[in-house]
Formats: C-alpha cells, structure tokens, sequence
C-alpha cells in the first residue's frame, strides 16, 4: 500500500528561488490558474503523453532511487501512471475502476484501500491536469511568476493529506503553461522529485 501512494502522489515540482518570483494575486491569479488548468487537459478525443523521470530521495536510502517511465491522460479522465525502469509497474485509473499490472498480472484494488487509493489518484489526476491548484478544500496554493515559469505551492489542508505530504511544489512552463516537474515533500529531509517531458 505504502508503495502505491509513493506512486501516486508522484503523479506532479521543485524548489523555486521564491524570492526571486512575483506573486500574483487577484484576477490575474485567477485567470492564469484557468489558463493553467485548461492547458493541462487534452482535447476531446485526444490524450497527452508524458515522459517522466523520478528521484526519491530520503535519509533511509544509501543513495537516491531513481525511476523512469510514462504518463498518459486521456481527454476521458483517464490515467495510465507506467513505469518502465527499473522494473516494469502501472496503476490504472478508468472511470471509477482502478488497478495495477505487475509482472503481467491484473489487480483490481477495492475496499477501503481501494476507495483510499481511488481517492489519492484523483488527487494525482487533478494535480497533473491542473484542476488542484484552485480547489481551496484541498490545499492553499501560492502562485508566483519567475523568469520563464510558474510555480505553485500547494499546501494541505486536509489532516489525512497533511499525514502524508507537507507540500506540493509544481513548476510550469510560462510559454505552453505545461507541467515539468512536480515535488512532493513529505518531510523535510524526504522528497519525491518527477521531471516530465510532453512528447
């Protein structure tokens, strides 16, 4: 269980040099989290292909782990999370079925740690589609601009999301308002850092 949320909350951002960046606020805040969200998902019909490469990094590793693989999001809210190296592991989200393939076998998840797992990877989906970033249930988000980037800040606000992750840094690319790389503090000295690449 512990190894799907690590994968779902990798679903999405590095420290910025915040200082350097200008907050927005107001309607330019607004609209440019619209602009943001509406870039991230695909048209009808069509699906957005990511390369990604991931870094966890925490004081009980010798050194950091390093993954790769593939992210697709579907026009139709679905997610196929795959990784390919360095061995091979998907999680599924279709509709409101969910499951994982590893070493050829299917695995349905259901029960409470499927609807707990269910809910984790919306929350991914809505991170990687940029939905999160104006759900104030969910997280107080600061938007800052910086030379060629946005960057956001998502911190959460729920008690069972704060027992899991202290913050969500996202990094965006201020041309195309697509993701690049999301990082998940879960504490201070653990991190989950993903680079994505649009193909």
């Amino acid at each position: 269980m512990r190894h799907l949320i690590t994968i779902l909350m990798s679903i999405t951002l590095v420290t910025a040099a915040m200082a350097q960046n200008v907050t927005l606020t107001g309607e330019r805040r607004a609209k440019t989290l619209e602009a943001i969200a509406t870039a991230q998902q695909p048209k009808e019909g069509e699906t957005l292909n990511y390369t990604f490469v991931q870094t966890k990094h925490s004081p009980l590793l010798a050194s950091d782990a390093v993954s790769k693989g593939r992210l697709t999001l579907g026009s139709d809210r679905t997610m196929h999370w795959n990784y390919t190296e360095p061995q091979a592991f998907s999680l599924v989200v279709d509709g409101d079925s969910i499951y994982t393939v590893s070493d050829g076998q299917r695995k349905t998840l259901s029960g409470a740690g499927g609807r707990m797992t269910r809910g984790l990877a919306q929350m991914m989906m809505q991170m990687t589609d940029g939905t999160s970033l104006s759900n104030d249930k969910l997280f107080e988000t600061t938007l800052t601009e910086g030379k060629g980037t946005y960057n956001a800040v998502l911190v959460p606000k729920r008690r069972d999301m704060k027992r899991m992750m202290q913050r969500v840094e996202l990094i965006l690319d201020r041309k195309t308002l697509r993701i690049k790389t999301v990082k998940i503090t879960e504490k201070e000295d653990s991190y989950i850092n993903i680079d994505f690449t649009l193909q």
